[in-house]
C-alpha cells in the first residue's frame, strides 16, 4: 500500500475503501454461514462493526489533540 500513499493519495484511498466494501459486502451475504461450524459469521460482522466505531472515534481523538501540529 505504501507504493500507492507515495504515487497518489486518491488511488490509494479508493483502493483501501474498495477492498473493504468487498470485505464487508462478502461478509453480509455469508452472514447466515458458520466459519469452521464454529464461529457464525455475522458476529463476525458485528466485531468489525465495533472496530470500525472505535477506529473513526480514534481518528476524531487525533484530529482534536493534534492542536498546532503542522500537517506533512
Amino acid at each position: 500500500m505504501g507504493v500507492f500513499v507515495y504515487r497518489s493519495v486518491a488511488a490509494f484511498a479508493a483502493l483501501k475503501m474498495a477492498m473493504t466494501s468487498i470485505s464487508i459486502i462478502g461478509l453480509v451475504f455469508l452472514s447466515r454461514y458458520r466459519f469452521m461450524r464454529v464461529l457464525r459469521v455475522d458476529l463476525v460482522l458485528y466485531a468489525v462493526l465495533l472496530v470500525y466505531f472505535w477506529l473513526i472515534g480514534y481518528e476524531i481523538w487525533m484530529l482534536q489533540s493534534s492542536g498546532d501540529l503542522s500537517v506533512l
